[in-house]
């Protein structure tokens, strides 16, 4: 089932995510102890990435390891309102708690 996977695209959405939560690869390269040269490498398909690698990015982005894996599938197996799940998640981590509550109180008054 892994041989499904087109791994440049997984690469290239491990990218995506992490400049969209406006994260640096130096960040990268400090937390896990390495070079950006070597994160670059991976966004780039130049080195095999492992699951752990994959893990730590959804973790940093805030989506779940699916969003980065269905990247490079050609018949994505995430459903559409789990992406926007996962879309929404993301964007709430801009936020502080505080105002992630208000948000929260504005949600469910416009439900009603």
């Amino acid at each position: 089932m892994l041989n499904e996977l087109n791994y440049n695209k997984v690469g290239a959405k491990m990218k995506e995510l992490r400049i969209a939560a406006g994260i640096s690869q130096q960040t990268i390269a400090n937390d896990i102890g390495t070079t950006i040269a070597f994160v670059s490498n991976i966004e780039n398909n130049k080195v095999k990435i492992n699951l752990r690698m994959v893990i730590y990015y959804a973790e940093l982005c805030g989506v779940p390891v699916d969003i980065i894996l269905d990247a490079g599938r050609d018949t994505p197996r995430y459903f559409e309102h789990d992406k926007i799940d996962a879309q929404l998640h993301q964007a709430l981590q801009a936020f502080t708690t505080e105002e992630k509550q208000k948000i929260l109180q504005m949600l469910k008054i416009a439900k009603k």
